[in-house]
Formats: structure tokens, sequence, C-alpha cells
């Protein structure tokens, strides 16, 4: 059982404080170093548009300036892990966007708007009409609106449970991004709606996840994607690749002190090479976290 060393920790520090984007810089220190909850709100307040929503790269692989749901789930994330509450106007602002947004058609809302065309991006944020994997990002903002139910109507809250119970309960195909928004539904959800989705996301995660060490080096579903702390439902039943997958990933951290992006854009590559840099704070606190979960670094 390899431990991400004092030298390891160190080094991805000083790339959180130098080099990472500041509203992922001011994460990391709220989680690590006694950091403030404003601060982080004021640096992603910088990503939100004037219609609650948030945009402007805050989810690095697309570019455009417009609000749209995949990244304003993101948004949440990060006020999710602050614990906004509320009072808080980012908040409040985020939640009226989703509220104004929802389109009944669709039981919820488009990943992305066709606006998302106008700026650079991977090429799987080409705007596409809603597909088949509802529960991305729909399932994801549910588990939000769980979180914020004081601030969402009765009746769309029940009309989204419905929707994605039987969802959920249909699928035919599993896709590792939908498996991901409902495990996060999951999280957030009541006690009754969780025994309802139960049994159909224990498949899901079954059929998701990459057991084999050798397929780990490209981009898909690791153990750890899934199972973020030992206390995961899904530990006991995949200890062992947890475990190996928590070596792995001590293995992977860069020169620099990051971890890196397991894929790349193919075009745009200037843009690209931006992205990437985001990304690796983003993705270098998500395994700090998870190390530290998992009592993987060292004592300091």
């Amino acid at each position: 059982m390899k431990q991400f060393t004092k030298g390891q920790f160190l080094k991805a520090r000083k790339f959180m404080l130098e080099k990472a984007r500041k509203v992922d810089r001011a994460l990391y220190l709220f989680e690590f170093e006694n950091g403030s909850k404003e601060d982080v709100l004021m640096e992603l307040k910088t990503y939100q548009n004037q219609d609650g929503g948030f945009g402007n790269g805050l989810e690095p692989d697309f570019r455009c300036s417009d609000s749209s749901a995949l990244a304003s789930t993101v948004g949440m994330q990060y006020l999710s892990r602050v614990n906004a509450d509320e009072e808080d106007e980012i908040l409040n602002n985020t939640i009226a966007y989703f509220i104004q947004s929802y389109q009944p058609e669709l039981h919820g809302w488009e990943k992305v708007p066709p606006e998302v065309e106008s700026a650079p991006r991977a090429p799987w944020w080409n705007y596409q009409k809603a597909g088949a994997d509802w529960g991305n990002p729909n399932a994801e903002v549910l588990g939000y609106f769980y979180e914020y139910k004081k601030l969402i109507p009765e009746s769309m809250l029940s009309e989204l449970t419905d929707h994605a119970i039987s969802h959920l309960q249909g699928l035919q195909e599993y896709e590792f991004h939908e498996l991901l928004c409902y495990l996060r539904l999951a999280e957030k959800a009541p006690h009754v709606s969780r025994r309802e989705m139960t049994v159909h996301l224990d498949e899901f995660v079954s059929k998701c996840i990459i057991r084999n060490p050798e397929d780990w080096i490209g981009y898909g579903l690791q153990p750890t994607g899934v199972i973020q702390s030992p206390s995961s439902r899904y530990y006991p039943l995949f200890a062992e690749s947890v475990e190996q997958n928590l070596d792995f990933i001590i293995e992977q951290q860069t020169d620099d002190g990051s971890f890196a992006p397991a894929w790349s854009w193919g075009q745009y590559e200037d843009i690209w090479l931006l992205a990437k840099e985001e990304w690796k704070g983003w993705i270098t606190l998500e395994k700090l976290r998870l190390l530290r979960e998992f009592n993987r670094i060292e004592e300091l």
C-alpha cells in the first residue's frame, strides 16, 4: 500500500497555490488550510452570468460565455462543497436560473445551448439535442434541488423525482457520466427515493467501473471515481480494486506536482493547452481529497 509522501503533497500544494485557477486555489485553501467560504464564492462569481447560470469556461472543455445547465452543475459542485446556504445570493441566483430555464417537454434541461459552438471546445461538446442519457445532468440537478429544497417548488421536485426514477429503471445502456450524476442525486435524495434507485444503481455501477488496472491509463471510470471514501456503499465490493487504484493514482503525479487530465481535444490546440492547465487544478484537488479520505497522505 503506497503512501502519498510529504514531498509529494508539498509539490501538489505548491501547484495549487501558484498555478491553479483562483477558484480552485480558494477551494483548496477552504478544504485543506482553513480558507474562507467567502473567498471561494467571490472567485466562483466571476463565472456567473446575469441570468444566474454559469458559463465563461467554468467547465474548461467548453469556453462559451453563455450559461448552460452543465456548467451550472459544476458551479453547484463548488457551492455544495463550501456548504452554501439559502442566504447566499450566488446560490439563490443559480437555483433561479435552473427554475427559469426548465423545459417541461424534456423533464429537465439540455446539457449545453447551441451557443456552445461559438467558442473553442472539445469535440464532445458540439451542440446536440437532448439524448438518451437524460440523467446527465438532470439527475445531478435534482440532487441539488434536494439539498436546497426550501428554494424549489414542490411540484417541480415531485415531477423530476418521478421521471428520474422511471428513467433509471428503464435504462438499457450504461454511460458512466450519467451514473456519476445519479450517484450525486443518491447522496442527497431522501431515503424513500434512494431505496427505489438502489438496485438499479448497483447494476449501473457494476457495468461501468473499470476493474483491470491495465485499462486505467486511458479515459474511463476508475474504481475511485465511484468509491470516494471507505464508508461508500460500494467499498466492500471493490475494496481490492480501490486500494490498487489508489496506488496507481499516487504514481500519476506529474513533475510539476499536479495530476493531469487523461484526455485531449484534438482541435483548438492552443486553447486546449490553456484548458489542460485549468483542469490540472480541479483534478489535483480531487486527488488530494480522495487520498485524504483513505488516509493515504503521510502526516506533515
